[in-house]
């Protein structure tokens, strides 16, 4: 569709060449004399940009942008003038106006300008997209799928703190979903409008993690041929979320929590404290507690961090959201392929409650998208396709299978995790069920002992020797 701008100036030798110049540019044209009239034409057409004079008759070009700013908003104003100078540059700028232009111009001047703007308005209108629609996929009664009291729990907290600016901690497992939260908790709270930058601690080399994270000042290394701004900077009015923060190198953590709790910080080579407006919000699947007992993560940090601590439970834990979790994503990967498929029968769903998903939501998610794409018809082979996922090596030397359908961090964490266990059981029975044994072979204290046997529901009943009756 063509573009429709309202020309107005009381001088028709002006008006009508500057108008034949605009269609010839492929664009649609009305005029006005007056402000007054200009205002009428708005209320009964829409126009993308209005380009008027300053000096009229009855109300001026400052008058009339100021009147425009609050009848309709954000339409873009050009003004110009025979009669600049610096005052009235500022007063056109403080009135609204997104440019001021001297009479007379060239055709290719008026026309870069008009370009220039409309760009501009095009670009803040598909942020205002992206917004809404992150905002409708992260709408809180759609984003968490469960029927579990657990997450019932979890979804009141949410709730609670999302009128806040408080920051959050989230911790739980790999994949049970720490991400979606928190793009959820962004979007659903009063920086929704502001930006939503995502680090990855994990994924940033420890040489580049000051300059990703605050950026650099020209000249402050060799390459460094203009300011960067870092995540912190461009997170600004918004939120930051910092995944993986328990990879956060420690050298780097004092200027982090000082950044945090100043709101400003410096850029590498930098001289001048740059003041920020950021939100927190950091997740972690390690014990920070522990982090900081080993002296790899500072105690202050932490502190600062869990503010408000959330943990997202494993699957595991919930049970009951298996079925709908299934079923959403089973819904979800069918329309996506173009197939229909049938709903989950009860066998399906028992080979799913059989299986412990050490990956959590996330290792589920990608099993049933394999699963719709496997299927031949208006089934998803579930169980035989659950059964190629968790299919044992054949070298009984293994400690545990390895992935390669899944990402590298997951089938990592997937092996890690039956090496654990595996180590766990050994340990205990070596003690013969006995905890202060069995923590002191392992080199561990007592309660972490403890959470490694609860995480992977090991118990002590099953080591301990009784002697014969």
């Amino acid at each position: 569709m063509k573009r429709k701008i309202l020309l107005v100036d009381d001088e028709e030798i002006f008006l009508r060449p500057l108008s034949r110049t605009i269609v010839a540019a492929g664009f649609l044209v009305d005029t006005a004399g007056t402000a007054t009239e200009a205002r009428e034409k708005l209320k009964n057409g829409e126009f993308d940009l209005v380009i008027s004079d300053v000096r009229m008759p009855g109300m001026d070009g400052i008058a009339f942008t100021r009147a425009l700013r609050e009848e309709f908003g954000d339409l873009p104003v050009i003004l110009m003038t025979a009669y600049g100078s610096i005052r009235t540059a500022v007063d056109a700028m403080k009135a609204g106006a997104q440019d001021y232009l001297l009479k007379p111009f060239e055709p290719d001047e008026i026309l870069l300008h008009i370009h220039r703007i409309l760009e501009i308005q095009d670009l803040r209108a598909a942020d205002r997209f992206r917004t809404a629609r992150n905002q409708e996929t992260f709408d809180l009664r759609k984003t968490l799928v469960f029927e579990s009291p657990v997450m019932r729990r979890l979804q009141r907290e949410m709730t609670g703190v999302l009128p806040l600016d408080t920051t959050i901690l989230l911790t739980g497992e790999t994949g049970t979903g720490k991400q979606l939260i928190a793009r959820a908790i962004h979007y659903n709270g009063p920086r929704r409008d502001g930006p939503l930058i995502e680090v990855n601690c994990a994924a940033i080399p420890e040489t580049l993690f000051e300059t990703e994270l605050f950026g650099h000042a020209r000249g402050a290394f060799t390459g460094a041929v203009t300011d960067r701004k870092g995540m912190f900077q461009l997170a600004h009015g918004g939120t930051l979320f910092l995944d993986e923060i328990g990879e956060m190198p420690l050298s780097l953590q004092p200027k982090l929590l000082t950044a945090i709790q100043e709101k400003k910080f410096l850029r590498v080579g930098g001289t001048r404290q740059i003041d920020v407006d950021v939100r927190i919000i950091a997740a972690t699947n390690k014990s920070l507690e522990e982090e900081v007992a080993a002296g790899r993560f500072r105690k202050d940090l932490f502190f600062r961090l869990s503010v408000f601590p959330i943990r997202v439970p494993p699957l595991r834990e919930r049970p009951e959201d298996l079925p709908v979790l299934a079923d959403f994503f089973l819904r979800r990967f069918a329309r996506k392929c173009g197939k229909e498929i049938g709903p989950l029968s009860e066998d399906d769903i028992a080979a799913l409650r059989a299986y412990d998903w050490p990956g959590n939501v996330r290792e589920l998610e990608n099993f049933i998208e394999r699963a719709v794409i496997r299927a031949g018809g208006d089934r998803a082979e579930i169980a035989s396709t659950l059964g190629q996922s968790t299919q044992e090596p054949a070298d009984e030397g293994d400690l545990a299978p390895f992935h390669p359908d899944l990402p590298f961090r997951d089938a990592k964490e997937r092996v890690v995790s039956a090496f654990e266990k595996r180590y766990i059981e050994e340990i205990l029975r070596r003690a013969e069920g006995k905890l202060t044994e069995a923590a002191r072979i392992a080199g561990m204290d007592n309660k972490n002992f403890s959470e490694k046997m609860k995480r992977y529901g090991v118990t002590l009943d099953a080591f301990k020797t009784y002697p014969p009756a």
